[in-house]
């Protein structure tokens, strides 16, 4: 009976130690969610919202997963083109957002609408938007937090994001065989949807700069040919 008592005695202490051990590790879990339990949300930036499911948010903001939410809220909010996230401790969240800017008023057969420099579908474009270059380009199906992939279109926001420093575009419009009419005050400059979008514009610099020091502007830049056609 001896040796089962000790065994009892033993079996019975270990249990006891088990169930402390888990009354404790579930009291520390209690404080750490108590402490830590994200109670305040902060948007930084002015006149920006951003829609937070509060269901896939955890309670706690010391085992806060950024990297997993930041996915959910850029697949969920297409305006952005970051995110990032603070912790204010004890419970404060903080959410730092980017928001696309327009670069460009994309027009296409039934919508106008304005696109950032990835051809991001941002708004729909009406008289209080912002003056921003515009591509006239006959698509259908534009729709908001669409990616607009026609070449057309992306041949033209690399062009305007790429010489916007040297020339003020304010149209580009898709012509025929592929070409694109770019205009500029009173320059006209031709060039093709498909060809090296930074050898266009590294030609298109070293001509402008040629023209100014002379201190006469041609009215057509042709850029569709191995060597420029200029026109006066």
């Amino acid at each position: 009976m001896k040796p089962q008592r000790t065994l009892f005695r033993r079996f019975g202490v270990f249990i006891g130690y088990a169930l402390l051990l888990m009354i404790l590790s579930w009291i520390a879990y209690w404080i750490v969610v108590s402490i830590f339990t994200i109670r305040s949300i902060e948007v930084i930036g002015a006149g920006i919202q951003v829609h937070v499911d509060a269901k896939k948010l955890p309670r706690t903001l010391l085992f806060f997963p950024s990297d997993n939410i930041r996915e959910d809220l850029l697949a969920d909010n297409p305006i952005l083109a970051d995110v990032q996230f603070k912790k204010k401790f004890p419970n404060t969240l903080v959410i730092i957002p980017t928001i696309r800017t327009p670069a460009a008023r994309l027009e296409g057969r039934e919508r106008s609408v304005l696109v950032d420099t990835e051809g991001i579908v941002l708004s729909d474009a009406d008289a209080s938007s912002p003056s921003v270059p515009r591509i006239v380009v006959p698509i259908e199906g534009l729709r908001i937090g669409q990616s607009v992939r026609d070449p057309r279109v992306t041949q033209s926001l690399a062009f305007v994001s790429g010489i916007g420093d040297v020339l003020d575009v304010t149209a580009i419009t898709a012509q025929d065989s592929g070409s694109l009419h770019a205009v500029s005050g009173e320059l006209d400059i031709l060039f093709t949807q498909d060809a090296d979008i930074d050898s266009i514009i590294g030609t298109l610099q070293t001509a402008l700069a040629g023209f100014r020091i002379k201190g006469a502007l041609p009215t057509l830049i042709d850029l569709r040919f191995e060597k420029p056609v200029v026109k006066f």
